[in-house]
This record gives C-alpha cells, structure tokens and sequence, in this order.
C-alpha cells in the first residue's frame, strides 16, 4: 500500500508555502465537492463546476511549485490536467447542446430543423459516449490517491508551520510577481485586439486571461477588497473571449459535417432526406453564428477601450505591487547589518536544476541576501523558471552581455551559439524579457562600511574577462574606476579572488556552465565581520539538466558542455579533430567501449557475439544499405555497448543504455556520434525509431535513417544471441530482388533465435523495404546428413 506523502524543507519562505497549501486545500474542497454529481451525471452543473475547479487546482500548483516534492509535483500536474482535459471535452459538447436547442427554439415554426436535428444528435451521442471517458478518468484519479496524497502533504506542512509567525509581506512580494507575470502575458495580446479575424490569438488570449484570473483569485484573500472588481473585469474578458471561440469552433466546424452528412445520405440513398435543405439550414446556423461572432468581437474591442482609458492594468499593477517597498526595505536594513551573510552568483545560463541547488545550499549556510552577477539565460533549457527563481528569492541582479543579446534579438555568434540565442528569446515570455530589460549594468551598496559594486564582465566593460591571469596594473586602473573595497563580477565562467591595493576582486564562477574542467555548479559567499570570501562547487543533478537540454531538442554539444564543465568552444574544437580522426582512432575508440562495458554490464561474450553478426550483415549487406567505413565504426561501438543499460534496469535497459552513453565523458566520441551511437543502442530492443524521440529530433533526415539502417542490424544480431549462448556458429546471406534468407548453422536448438529474429527484423524490413527470412540447422544434424 501506498504511503503517505512525506513534507520536504521548504525552498522558499515558511509563510508562502503555508499560503500555498491552505490555497490548495480550498481548492481541493471545491473540487471534491463535485465528484458525486459528475459520476452520476444528475446536472450537467457538476461538470462546469468541476472543470473550473480542476483549472484552478492546475494553475495552483506551479504557482506553489518551490512547496511541492518535485516527483510528486510532475504526477500530480500531470493527473489533474488528464481529468481537466476529460472535463473540457464533456462540458464543451454540453454548451454546444444547450446553444443549438436555445437556437432552435427560437426558430420560426414553419423554419426546417432537419440539418440541425442531425448535428444535435450526433452531439448527444458523442457526449454520451464520452461520459464513460469522464467516468473512468475520474475513478482513476480518486484510486491513485493523488488527491488524498496532495490533502495529506498540505495539512502536514500547515501543521508544521503552525507555530511560526506568518509574514504577510513576503507572500504579498510573491503575489505581485506571479500577478505582474500574467498580467504581462496577457498584454503582450494587445496587437490582436483589433485583428478581427486572427481567431488563434483570440483563442491564446482568453487562456491568458483565465490564467490572469486564476493567479489574481489565489492571491485574493492578502488584498483588502480581495481584488473583487479587478478579478470581475478579467472574467469579463475571459467570458467574451470564451464567446468568441466557441463561434470559432462552430465556424470550422460546420462547413466539415455539412460535407459530411451530404455525402453519407447520398451514399445511403435516403429519399426522405433532402441534402439541399439540410445544407441550407445548416448555412443559416452558419450565418446566425458568424453573425454572433461579429457582436462578441464589437463587446470585446469596447471593453479593452474601456479598460484602456481607465487606465485599469496600470492600476492593478500597483494594486498588487503593494508589497514590494516593504520588501525592499527589508533588503536595505539586511544590508546595514555587519553579520549579515552575502551569496554571489553569476552566469546561471538558465541551468534550472544548478539553481536550485546553490540557493538550497547557500540557504542551508545561513545566506541572508543573493547578489547575482548577470547571464540568467542563454544555453540551458529553463529561461523563464529560471528568472521566476530569482525574482521568488528576491536575488539582486544586473545584466549580462548574453542577457542583453537574447533582448536585443542580436548576436555577431554563428552555428550552435546563434541556435542557442534563438531558443532563448523564443523560449522567454514577454515578462521575463522585460524584466531583463530593467536590469541595471551595475549595483552599488556599502556593507559593513565597504563599498560594494556587483557588474558582470568589469568595472569599465560589461564584456570584459577578469581571469586569474589579469595583470596587475589592469586590476588597478579597474578599481580606480570602480572606486570600491569589493567588486564582484562574472562572464569569465571561473572561480577567482584577487586583492590589488585594497580592492578584492571576487567571481563566483559559473552556477550553470563552469568552463573550468568542472562540471559542478560554483558560488561564493562573502562575510565582512571579518571580511572572507568563501569559494563553493557543488554537486547537482546534471543528468536531469542534460535530459532537459535534449528534450528542448538542443545540440549534444551543449550537453557535453555541461557534462565536461568547459567551453562550447571547447566542445566544438574537440568534436571537429574527433569527427576528422574518427576511423583513425578506432582501436582506441573500441577499447574505450569495451571498458565502459566491462564497468557496467560484464557480459563480454554477449557483445562480442552479437558484434561479430552484426557486422557480418553489415558487410554482407553494404549493396543494400550504401553505409560506409565510419558508420560501420558505429554500429560496433553500439553494439559493445547496447546493453550498459542493465546495471541501471531491466524493464528499460535500452532506454538506460541510450542515457549512460550520452553522458559518458570517458567514452571519445564527438557530440553527433555520441547521439548517433546511443541511439542505436537505445533502438535494439523494444519501441521503434520515431522523430519525436528526444534523442531524434534535433537530427537531419540523412542521420535518422542512418540510424534506422544500423539500429535494424543491431536488432537483428542481437536476436540471434538471444539467449546469450553464442548459439549462432555460421551465417550465410543470400540477398535477392525482394528477401534476404539468413542461413544460420547453430550448436543447438534455435527455437528462441527464431521466435526473438521473427519479432525484431521489422526495423530492418521497414528500412531496406526487403523480408528476411531465417533458415537454421544444427551442427548435430549436420553431422548425421
């Protein structure tokens, strides 16, 4: 049986995640308080409502995601948006129903309704069908215990933090952000306002609205009016926006049925029915809709006038930024004191899970206030949680020259490092870009009677490296320019404290991309009674930042970056020689594999057997798959290496395989190999090749099927040592204008070889468009032939 939920030190402030779950327990009653009525389906009441409330339990939990377990989070999210998704289809199809018979009646009598009998029956019989769907969603959320294990975590954390003093102002500085963020979201819309027919972006707003709404409602109880008529004013978007849509989706979609339902009564004859008249009621349906459409859109467009003239968002802006002077004065009066505890971070480059373990880290060391040094973003897979982190914590920042790039949408850089701005400022919601936009180039404070400056390339140069070598007449013109005891800065990706006449020059390194030959996360912390900087490296959780970095579908090269804790042009340097040597060094390359192997999985005479026939097919084959010298190197290595996976799991060992041999340093491959060699293993057993796959999707047509040709072979070889005996003594090949029979002379018995190559040939047969076919004799009958 299943456990209770355990309660994790909190990663933010007590008071908002004790905030956080009393907002999820309301919303959980609310929630719960509807299940009867959906599985009995007495009011179609219960639906709406509990849809409504799904949302809002949804749009809760990343708000309060730094509260949560995060395995738990991820299921919990994914299990609540299933349910809203079931939810959504059934209450959809019960609003259509209810428009179609409120337009009917109001038809005159003499008016056909054939057309419109036809369509509301079949959304009667679809929503019929799909209540079962709602039914069964829901009984599967209520006995996987989710939402007893979210009750049972929020009433635990209540209770632990039910002696400490609730700080109203740290919860209201959260509000603000999370509100300003939405609120930023649905501004940047506004283009679309009077684009009557962009349907899409009309449909984007009124989800940014709901999200804006559901944000305001959850913060509510902290504002003396409970943001009643600002929360009022966002419904009434929603709603009109929602009118909107739902004329959009009856716009698509009766052109479609009236093509339909013509061809399928002239199919079946009926003489009763004449398409005609069905089209040309359905046509006045149309009309009647598109005619509403208009109306809403008119209601839309004088509402934001309205509300633009009333200078309304200005003002909930202000509304809900009511906390923020007080925490910056919190900030201010933390600096006057001499004991205070400074964390200096710097060139984060959206490494989300580097991130969080420093500020965990610094926290546990009694760190007060987090100054950062710049390049929040650029490279990792995380910009926006990234920048929501830091503006949670309240971290002091500036802005890096990467920062600036990604703002300015402009970059003199080339190939991965131009793909990586890109992402980024794709990536980044209009929120996050102006807040890196505010970012001032330096920040100043005196601490403890020291003068403080905090830039991120230097004093004089927001791209100018500070390395260790810097000579000392250059760090003294820069603290004569800077005019300060302590100067902290970033950019140069490297840990570094200098003391030149009086002025310490401190970079904390890189949190998310040390470019040192360590791969671990770095920040320092200072302390000025005495004055000592403290340099710190860290162990993370990589693996799930490389994981997160292929599934943005981002180059292996930004992986090994973080991996091998150096440069991309590093990175980039040393694939190109290894991509140029690679048939060169294939001796060595062969001894690098045999050793991982033997490290991980010691069944050397698995792999060696399973090699030895795939790279029989391989050369015997080499008219059909027009694969050369470098992609046979390739096949051998996956073929060594297609099962490390199994000191990892048994179940999914290719899928282990695939991850062991991307993130293995030690194994020489250059970064396109590395994904090209993995992916084959991953492919030996099990699922398919698809372009979906994370491991795929990044990669050109030419490699995916080269991929697809090698991963086939090694299925093939690897069901012929099925039972791992070595039972295959000899193959033969006979290739011909539509099979290819393999001939194979066996010590025994090969009744599982037959059944497993019976299984795994698909790959192959899809890919060469040829059938194999497996002929096996044993040496015992041989010998009595």
């Amino acid at each position: 049986m299943k456990g209770p939920v355990k309660t994790q030190p909190c990663e933010t402030d007590p008071s908002y995640c004790r905030f956080g779950c009393e907002t999820m327990l309301t919303q959980l009653d609310a929630f719960e308080q509807q299940i009867d009525g959906v599985l009995k389906s007495s009011d179609i009441e219960y639906v709406h409502r509990m849809r409504v409330g799904s949302r809002r339990i949804r749009a809760a939990l990343p708000i309060f995601r730094v509260c949560f377990p995060k395995k738990d989070y991820k299921k919990w999210r994914r299990e609540i948006k299933e349910v809203t998704r079931l939810l959504s289809n059934a209450r959809d199809l019960d609003v259509q129903i209810a428009f179609m018979e409120q337009y009917k009646e109001n038809l005159k009598p003499t008016a056909g309704k054939t057309g419109l009998d036809l369509l509301l029956r079949q959304h009667k019989e679809q929503r019929k069908r799909i209540q079962s769907s709602v039914v069964n969603g829901l009984e599967k959320l209520i006995a996987s215990c989710i939402l007893k294990d979210i009750r049972s975590f929020c009433i635990q954390t209540i209770k632990e933090q039910a002696n400490s003093t609730f700080n109203r102002e740290i919860v209201l500085e959260k509000a603000h952000w999370h509100t300003s963020t939405r609120l930023d979201d649905f501004l940047a819309m506004e283009e679309y306002v009077y684009m009557e027919n962009d349907t899409l972006k009309h449909h984007q707003m009124r989800i940014r609205a709901k999200k804006l709404r559901y944000t305001m409602e959850h913060f509510a109880s902290l504002y003396p009016n409970k943001l009643a008529g600002e929360i009022e004013r966002i419904k009434a978007f929603q709603d009109v926006l929602g009118e909107m849509h739902e004329c959009d989706i009856w716009t698509d979609y009766i052109p479609k049925f009236m093509k339909e339902t013509k061809n399928k009564i002239r199919s079946e004859k009926n003489k009763k029915t004449d398409p005609a008249k069905v089209e040309l009621e359905l046509s006045n349906f149309l009309t009647f809709i598109r005619q509403k459409r208009k109306e809403h859109y008119s209601q839309f467009v004088q509402l934001w006038d309205k509300t633009k003239k009333e200078a309304f968002f200005t003002q909930l802006r202000k509304t809900s930024g009511v906390g923020l002077k007080i925490g910056e004065q919190k900030i201010r009066q933390a600096l006057t004191n001499p004991d205070i505890k400074i964390a200096a971070i710097s060139d984060v480059h959206a490494n989300l899970q580097a991130l969080e373990r420093v500020i965990q880290d610094a926290e546990e060391r009694g760190v007060d206030i987090f100054l950062n040094a710049g390049d929040s973003v650029g490279f990792g897979p995380f910009p926006n949680e990234v920048i929501e982190l830091l503006c949670e914590k309240n971290v002091l920042s500036v802005v890096g020259n990467y920062d600036l790039e990604v703002i300015e949408g402009k970059t003199k850089e080339k190939n991965e490092k131009n793909l990586a701005l890109r992402f980024a400022r794709k990536e980044l919601s209009n929120a996050c870009k102006e807040y890196l936009d505010s970012l001032p180039h330096e920040l100043k404070f005196e601490v403890a009677g020291k003068k403080l400056l905090v830039t991120h390339g230097s004093p004089e140069s927001i791209d100018e490296h500070i390395y260790p070598d810097m000579p000392v007449e250059r760090l003294e013109t820069l603290s004569n320019t800077a005019k300060a005891e302590v100067i902290i800065v970033g950019h140069s990706h490297e840990q570094l404290l200098r003391q030149v006449n009086g002025t310490s020059f401190v970079n904390p390194g890189s949190v998310g991309r040390p470019g040192d030959v360590n791969p671990q996360a770095a920040y320092a912390i200072l302390e000025f009674n005495p004055f000592k900087v403290q340099m710190i490296r860290l162990d993370y959780d990589i693996s799930a930042a490389v994981d997160a970095l292929r599934k943005k579908s981002l180059p292996e090269s930004f992986s090994q970056m973080l991996l091998q804790g150096v440069s991309l042009e590093t990175i980039i340097e040393e694939d190109t020689t290894r991509e140029n040597e690679a048939t060169k060094n294939r001796k060595h390359i062969i001894k690098a594999c045999k050793d991982f192997a033997g490290g991980h999985w010691d069944d050397s005479e698995h792999y060696s057997q399973v090699t030895k026939i795939a790279l029989k097919f391989f050369d015997a084959l080499t008219n059909v798959h027009r694969l050369g010298e470098q992609e046979r190197c390739w096949l051998e290595y996956a073929a060594i290496l297609h099962d490390v996976g199994l000191s990892k799991s048994m179940g999914g060992h290719h899928k282990e395989s695939a991850k062991l041999i991307l993130n293995a340093t030690q194994l020489p491959f250059s970064s396109k190999e590395r994904r090209i060699v993995a992916s084959t293993a991953r492919y030996h057993r099990k699922g398919l090749p698809k372009q979906k796959h994370y491991n795929l999707r990044s990669l050109d047509r030419h490699t995916v099927n080269t991929i697809n040709i090698l991963a086939g072979l090694l299925r093939v070889a690897d069901s012929l040592d099925y039972g791992h005996q070595s039972n295959v003594k000899a193959l033969n090949l006979k290739v011909g204008a539509k099979k290819i029979i393999v001939g194979c002379l066996c010590e025994t018995q090969s009744i599982l070889e037959q059944q497993a190559f019976n299984k795994k040939k698909d790959l192959f047969e899809r890919v060469v468009a040829k059938k194999l076919v497996l002929s096996c004799k044993t040496q015992q009958k041989t010998l009595n032939t």
